[in-house]
């Protein structure tokens, strides 16, 4: 089996270890499943900012600073014990596989692209992006109406590029001038048959159990955010913003996907409206 996956719950500013023990990894890609960012009360925010810096330092394990940043203009800032991130990795392990790409690239601006990634064919089983991190910044501290957050793939032939949209805005006509995602890429040739992936779109699932559907029972699983939508009816301060899905269960050739969701509120009770959601990707092992 070519494919390993992890996943870690975590506080930014942590440095976390994805152990494959027993295994060789020769390439991987790392992702984000949820992200949670809180002030200790509201405020207006100038940046919101998640990066998972992966290192490789040794042949089993992959080792990932989670960064995290929320912030205004009066010096408040992140309350770690109130935030949290899933992290993700897909690795290729022990055996070389010419029918699978893992690849990341960062600091990807809005409505622009990646460099260009060699795919393994030009028939794909599997050809998606998803998010591994974010960067939002106004020119000063606003109220927040709506952030948005989305990446995916465009090929031609046997090269793939990773679009990103990204943004940030208030009622008043102020927008991030800063916005841009870093995003990992998992393709996979028709004749792959060591991974699988579903992709779940438009979820806001709050206090449900969504069912992803597998061909085949699953030895293990991770779920990857590549959309993300979340937004007020009307713009106010922001106590604490994040979605995706915190926590999974495999269950033979099932995933089942614990309250998927996007949010964001503040303390005088308005919390996110209607268009919140997210897109996820789940990307299951086969059991052998």
């Amino acid at each position: 089996m070519p494919i390993a996956v992890r996943h870690i719950h975590t506080e930014p500013s942590k440095t976390v270890t994805f152990d494959f023990s027993g295994h060789k990894v020769l390439s991987y890609t790392v992702g984000l499943a949820y992200w949670r960012l809180s002030f200790n009360n509201d405020n207006h925010v100038r940046t919101l900012k998640i990066s998972l810096a992966a290192n490789q330092p040794n042949e089993a394990q992959v080792t990932v600073k989670v960064n995290g940043e929320i912030r205004d203009d009066s010096g408040n800032t992140i309350h770690l014990a109130d935030s949290s991130v899933v992290a993700c990795c897909i690795a290729v392990v022990d055996n070389k596989d010419s029918n699978v790409v893992l690849a990341s690239a960062n600091g990807i601006s809005d409505g622009t692209q990646s460099g260009p990634i060699t795919l393994p064919s030009s028939t794909l089983s599997i050809d998606a992006a998803f998010l591994s991190g974010f960067e939002l910044g106004y020119g000063s501290d606003n109220h927040v109406l709506s952030v948005d957050l989305s990446t995916g793939v465009s090929a031609n032939g046997t090269t793939a590029y990773i679009r990103a949209d990204a943004s940030m805005s208030d009622s008043s006509g102020n927008k991030a001038t800063t916005a841009k995602l870093d995003a990992g890429l998992l393709a996979a040739s028709t004749t792959e048959n060591g991974v699988y992936a579903v992709a779940k779109l438009n979820l806001q699932a709050p206090g449900t159990t969504v069912p992803v559907e597998f061909k085949e029972p699953l030895s293990d699983a991770v779920v990857l955010l590549q959309d993300y939508q979340v937004r007020f009816a009307k713009d106010h301060h922001v106590r604490s913003i994040g979605g995706g899905c915190h926590q999974w269960a495999v269950e033979g050739s099932t995933v089942r996907l614990t309250t998927p969701r996007a949010f964001m509120w503040d303390d005088s009770g308005n919390n996110e409206s209607s268009g919140s959601s997210v897109s996820l990707l789940v990307v299951g092992v086969p059991k052998t």
